[in-house]
């Protein structure tokens, strides 16, 4: 690994016909240094020969002791490293909540960050186990589009009653019906679809030539009380009808899971299957993540399978102390969990 230390323009990997760069940005603070060891170790190993990353890191504040054990993870690593430190002030009235910190918001700022010799680049949540060359994302044309990605496990659809085929089976199982609550007002098409932003290639080109940083940030205050999933939201009004698509198994989401059948899919039956049987990206979402005390993730293995290859090795969560609350908690997020499935499984009979 090689870690910037000068100007972001001025570090450049080796020019040789033998060597391929492809430009990678993440965000991250203290909370995630240690998921996103996962998510890069995991890229470089699959990487093909001759294959190099160049990462643009969007950082909040990470600790020195943090810093060393991540340089110690890719030392040796196809990958540079060049840390930009955004202002926090541009996004610090953005709303947020669960697990999600102001950092979530940096991507949206990835135009105006990076080097203006970056025209595309791929973007990478760090909560990943990646488990193919991301060049096969990296060398799908992306033409005119704003970004490339895929339609997200929990809520495929603008208006899940207009787009999903199969609503009365898949409906009780989704997130949300509609995760931008308010797209009739911004002229959305409710049968689109709604893509996760966890994993995309952006246009860099064209973010920067049309001042979407400043639209999506725009977007975001306009519809302040209708904003659900963060950065997602405005990422997917901007974007819509102009973004295109990579296989569901490039990010499966941990929602995959929810769906009890293949019949209960709320997208392409056979897409459906490869997300959850074969993924190329497996993508630990949900506020309950594999290395929080007590946690049920459905994937907690595939990413203690990762944290092995890095400097965290040895960590584990620590054991939960017995708390009624922790057992109240849980119990009532469950007890939720069926009352909402069995309600909206009466109520899509009449749909």
């Amino acid at each position: 690994m090689k870690q910037s230390s000068g100007s972001l323009t001025e570090d450049r990997l080796p020019e040789s016909p033998k060597v391929k760069r492809i430009d990678v940005v993440c965000a991250a603070d203290d909370a995630y240094v240690m998921p996103l060891a996962v998510t890069l170790k995991s890229a470089c190993r699959h990487l093909a020969a001759g294959v190099q990353i160049r990462l643009f890191l969007l950082t909040g504040e990470i600790t020195e002791e943090n810093w060393s054990l991540l340089e110690q993870t890719l030392d040796g690593e196809p990958i540079e490293i060049h840390p930009i430190k955004p202002d926090l002030d541009t996004v610090s009235d953005l709303s947020i909540s669960h697990h999600i910190s102001h950092t979530a918001y940096y991507r949206l700022l990835t135009a105006e960050l990076v080097p203006s010799d970056v025209t595309k680049a791929i973007y990478l949540d760090c909560d990943l186990f990646i488990k193919e060359d991301i060049t096969s994302l990296w060398d799908l044309p992306i033409d005119q589009h704003y970004c490339l990605a895929t339609a997200d496990a929990a809520c495929p659809f603008i208006d899940a009653k207009k787009g999903c085929a199969n609503y009365r089976l898949a409906n009780p199982y989704m997130a949300t019906r509609r995760p931008i609550p308010n797209y009739r007002q911004l002229g959305l098409d409710g049968a689109a679809e709604y893509f996760n932003s966890g994993v995309m290639v952006l246009n860099v080109e064209r973010w920067r030539d049309e001042n979407v940083a400043e639209r999506l940030l725009k977007i975001l205050r306009d519809n302040r009380s209708y904003v659900w999933c963060w950065d997602q939201y405005a990422l997917n009004v901007l974007c819509h009808g102009q973004w295109g698509r990579f296989e569901p198994r490039w990010n499966q989401g941990a929602h995959v899971f929810e769906y009890p059948s293949p019949d209960h899919a709320p997208i392409d039956r056979q897409q459906w299957i490869e997300m959850k049987t074969n993924p190329a990206i497996v993508h630990f979402t949900t506020e309950f993540k594999p290395w929080q005390a007590g946690s049920n993730h459905p994937r907690s293995e595939v990413f203690f399978e990762g944290l092995a290859d890095t400097a965290w090795q040895d960590w584990r969560p620590p054991k939960p102390n017995p708390s009624f609350q922790h057992w109240f908690n849980r119990r009532m997020v469950n007890m939720i969990k069926r009352t909402t499935i069995t309600s909206r499984k009466f109520t899509s009979v009449w749909a």
